[in-house]
């Protein structure tokens, strides 16, 4: 038994948007319903993962339902949006369909939306005998939300809720095909709560709250039961020392300085208190700064950066650049319209460095 590679293969008007909407429903339920339905803990979405995650005050559509649900209602918008999402380095793969509607209510917007990811990092490690070994294992983790935003005060204050069911779980076979739990199943309700402030539309000032309720505790040890391994021999480099589900409350600020959507510049904070809570209650801390030009309302251009202080000290912390393009087409009375968009991230300083591409192809729907 020198060397294990096995993964686990689990076995025109309200009418013309209902339909629309009970279209959308049905294509989510394929994908949520399946057994096999490969999942995973979040995704950044294109415009957010190609401005480096400064986007919580100015996201608008799915990208609001993903990053602050309370924007959703600062467009009026019927879209349907499936993203694509890998990672490279730790074979990470992972997939989200959003569907929102802001057309029935000024007020009002409804989404619901499912979040997958599948993960197959390996661990090395050497037994009692000195032999070498390597396994796989199998993350996988279940995200379906029901975001809704009310424009409590139109254009200037906007409040969002997202609650939602989370799962996930990190699994490996043995020399025998058996499964095992590398770390305990999480089985949760979650819920989201954000606040936007609009100042004239010249600033966006925003609040989000994530997981306040289900946060999921990080996977700071493996089980590797029944496998043999010596003290200190393990090297789990692949297997995030992050939550998949962290309690964070995060802020951010966009200036658009036309006073249009299309061009934005914009600074993020966020707090995780879940991730590191074990290294003496430390609270993991990230700060983002993006910007987003769209050449004549059709070519949206996204670079950006953050800072990841990952962990107490100095010596896990990271630094990341990111940049985006799309290519975006309102949809016109009557008609249908288009989101399409590229997202890349690469890790420049720390350990392990991280590359994240992500592509999406949203359909928007005008059934007035």
């Amino acid at each position: 038994m020198s060397e294990l590679r096995r993964a686990l293969r689990p076995s025109p008007a309200r009418a013309g948007r209902r339909a629309c909407l009970s279209a959308a429903l049905a294509v989510l339920a394929a994908v949520v319903i399946p057994s096999r339905a490969q999942a995973a803990p979040g995704l950044d979405g294109t415009r957010n993962l190609g401005m480096g995650g400064a986007t919580r005050a100015s996201s608008t559509g799915s990208g609001a339902m993903l990053a602050n649900p309370a924007n959703m209602g600062f467009t009026r918008q019927f879209l349907i949006d499936p993203v694509y999402q890998a990672q490279i380095e730790n074979n990470t793969h992972g997939v989200g369909i959003q569907a929102m509607d802001s057309l029935l209510n000024p007020r009002v917007a409804v989404g619901l939306g499912y979040v997958a990811t599948l993960g197959l990092p390996n661990v090395t490690f050497k037994d009692d005998r000195g032999g070498s070994h390597e396994l796989e294992l199998f993350h996988m983790a279940h995200e379906v939300g029901l975001p809704i935003a009310i424009n409590a005060v139109p254009g200037w204050l906007a409040f969002g809720v997202r609650p939602k069911f989370l799962q996930s779980s990190l699994r490996f076979v043995d020399a025998q095909g058996d499964p095992h739990d590398a770390k305990k199943q999480r089985l949760a309700f979650g819920l989201d709560l954000a606040m936007t402030i609009s100042i004239k539309q010249y600033v966006n000032v925003s609040v989000v709250g994530q997981n306040l309720v289900g946060p999921a505790p990080p996977a700071t040890s493996l089980k590797l039961d029944p496998f043999v391994v010596a003290p200190d021999s393990l090297s789990r480099s692949q297997v995030s020392l992050l939550s998949d589900f962290p309690r964070t409350v995060a802020h951010g600020l966009a200036v658009f300085p036309t006073r249009q959507h299309g061009f934005s510049i914009n600074f993020d904070g966020m707090y995780d208190f879940t991730s590191f809570r074990h290294q003496d209650k430390y609270t993991r801390m990230v700060f983002a700064g993006g910007a987003e030009y769209t050449i004549k309302n059709v070519v949206p251009l996204r670079f950006g950066g953050y800072w990841d202080s990952r962990g107490r000290g100095r010596q896990d912390d990271r630094g990341f650049i990111a940049c985006g393009i799309g290519f975006v087409r309102d949809a016109p009375k009557r008609g249908i319209g288009f989101d399409l968009g590229f997202g890349f991230s690469r890790q420049v300083t720390g350990p392990n460095p991280e590359t994240r591409l992500a592509v999406n192809l949203g359909i928007r729907i005008n059934p007035q």
